[in-house]
């Protein structure tokens, strides 16, 4: 098995606890490790939104309506997941981004979500992401 999709099982699964039923949003699910390729396929009957950098017609060949897709050339698809969601937001983010898109990204959690982060990047302390947003489960690094 490729390693991309043994590190997506890592960060969905062992790391984010993911469970069927549940919303999961793929940073950057399109290619390779950093785009979350892998993500996007395993996540075994959890409802899936995507933010590829670019090639979004590959997430909608997997399955995802423009609903569930938005680019991260600007934080406006947290806005879209919202609606998306009917404000509920997701239960668990994959995340590979940096900075307001981290932000935004943490913003669709709601109490319980949970924030795994993969692009090292942008790693925050969890108690820091805690105290700014409640509710939100400890933030894990891959």
């Amino acid at each position: 098995m490729p390693v991309v999709f043994l590190t997506a099982y890592y960060g969905l699964f062992d790391l984010g606890g993911l469970r069927r039923g549940e919303k999961v949003l793929v940073q950057r699910g399109r290619r390779g490790r950093r785009d979350g390729r892998g993500a996007a396929r395993p996540a075994c009957g959890a409802t899936v939104f995507g933010t590829p950098a670019r090639q979004m017609e590959v997430l909608r060949a997997g399955g995802l309506d423009d609903a569930r897709i938005a680019s991260t050339r600007s934080v406006d698809f947290a806005e879209q997941f919202l609606r998306a969601t009917g404000g509920a937001g997701v239960d668990l983010v994959l995340d590979s981004l940096a900075r307001e898109f981290v932000d935004a990204s943490l913003r669709l959690l709601p109490a319980g979500g949970r924030f795994v982060e993969m692009g090292k990047t942008d790693v925050r302390d969890p108690e820091q992401v805690a105290a700014a947003h409640p509710g939100s489960a400890t933030a894990r690094s891959t």
